[in-house]
């Protein structure tokens, strides 16, 4: 098989830390309680990338995790009709994929995105990015991944050189969910399924690719669970999605009832719900990705019992905007912060800045000092503290967790709210992404 070619693809480099991953396994949601819930939504994604993946279990331990997931990926994939042919070109959406993952450092997408594109484009010939689009797209892939973003006017002009309006969205929207699929993967450290290793390793391992960790054994033993072979769609797979697209369209329906699919009217329900009109999505053409982002920023900002302090969820999301260099993140999310009631708090916000702002020492004997330093900002508390420290953490790419820091993790955070805060980073990633896509933030020099 001849070797994976992607034009400047950035390979990855060893990561050090650790991860969430094992303190999480014994929180994990078993398959077949997620197959009773949710197959048709299993079955859709093992038709497309050939398994059924190793996160389910983990974002399933906070069920609107879970839920978030499912809602973004087919719809700004555009799945199943994407399958179809009713989309962005099928090999520079999937090398996009690829080339954001491979910069974000995330072996685990790498490799599904892999899975992904060889199954719709065919052989490993036409992964090679020898076309003036697919360079482009793999260009936005790179820039759009990297910390800080290095995306410009004039890489979104050569997509548009190549592709209609709709089809170059379409492939911004696949890395910037990316974005949310790399954050989530690297940060837990999800371990790879084997069978996803042999399909793409002979194609990955040359560029510098290699998984993290890979799960042996211990798969679902239910046959309609088990992997599939690799392989370009035939009629039969295609014909199969139909299979499974009434059932995932009910759980999706009873998600998205009543969430607008445009603008102004997604702005106006958005601050009804959240009390932010999130105006990003004003620059959206896709109605399909306003709704799902929509619902999504909905349920992950409604308070739940047990869960994580709003306020508190939205200083995280000012950690990872500043930490990432995105100015108009940050001006927007430190808005949400002041009204949400941290406006009375301008040294509580200053401090989280100033935390952001700083190199992250990941050092034990640092750990404890860190921890009362923001323990002492007005109206932080010993587990906030170690909130807005674990999503500094995260909040790099690739995710850097020190090990001090996932056993003070282990010890006082619920698996619930690890994978709620895991979540939201993932999200404002996403958002990371597709502002700078869209034009919010893009510049025309490097910060």
């Amino acid at each position: 098989m001849k070797s994976f070619k992607v034009v400047a693809m950035t390979s990855n480099t060893p990561v050090s830390g650790s991860t969430l991953l094992a303190a999480l396994r014994p929180a994990a949601v078993d398959f077949a309680e997620l197959k009773r819930e949710f197959a048709p939504l299993l079955q859709l994604v093992r038709l497309l990338i050939g398994v059924v993946p190793n996160c389910d279990p983990y974002l399933a331990i906070w069920p609107i995790g879970f839920r978030s997931y499912n809602l973004l990926v087919p719809n700004l994939l555009n799945l199943p009709f994407s399958v179809w042919g009713l989309g962005p070109p099928a090999t520079p959406l999937g090398l996009g994929m690829i080339a954001a993952s491979k910069t974000a450092q995330c072996a685990y997408c790498t490799a599904h995105a892999c899975s992904f594109t060889l199954r719709r484009s065919g052989t490993p010939d036409h992964l090679n990015g020898d076309t003036p689009g697919e360079r482009a797209a793999v260009a936005a892939g790179e820039a759009l991944a990297h910390i800080p973003c290095r995306f410009r006017f004039e890489m979104r002009d050569e997509l548009l050189n190549h592709y209609s309006l709709d089809e170059a969205e379409g492939i911004a929207l696949g890395i910037s969910l990316m974005g949310f699929l790399n954050k989530f993967m690297d940060a837990v450290g999800v371990d790879l399924e084997e069978s996803t290793v042999d399909e793409v390793s002979s194609l990955l391992v040359p560029t510098g690719w290699t998984p993290r960790e890979i799960q042996a054994g211990d798969r679902p033993e239910d046959p309609l669970l088990k992997p599939m072979s690799g392989g370009q769609d035939t009629l039969g797979t295609k014909l199969a999605l139909l299979r499974y697209v009434p059932g995932a369209i009910r759980l999706e329906s009873g998600w998205t009832q009543g969430v607008p699919d445009s603008w102004p009217e997604v702005g106006s329900w958005l601050r009804e719900h959240t009390g932010h009109p999130f105006p990003l999505l004003a620059r959206l053409r896709s109605k399909r990705a306003i709704r799902a982002i929509a619902t999504v920023l909905r349920d992950n900002l409604t308070p739940a019992e047990g869960g994580l302090d709003l306020r508190v969820k939205v200083l995280a999301g000012l950690v990872y905007a500043l930490t990432v260099q995105n100015k108009a993140l940050a001006r927007e999310t430190r808005g949400m912060a002041a009204r949400m009631g941290h406006g009375r708090r301008k040294a509580l916000l200053d401090g989280v800045a100033r935390f952001a702002a700083e190199p992250f020492d990941p050092g034990e004997s640092t750990l404890d000092a860190t921890l009362a330093h923001l323990k002492a900002l007005p109206g932080l508390n010993a587990q906030t503290a170690l909130v807005l420290l674990l999503a500094k953490a995260i909040s790099p790419s690739p995710a850097f967790v020190p090990e001090p820091l996932v056993a003070r993790v282990a010890r006082d955070l619920a698996p619930e709210i690890q994978i709620e805060l895991v979540v939201w980073i993932s999200i404002q990633q996403m958002l990371h992404r597709l502002g700078h896509y869209l034009g919010s933030n893009i510049t025309t020099s490097a910060w």
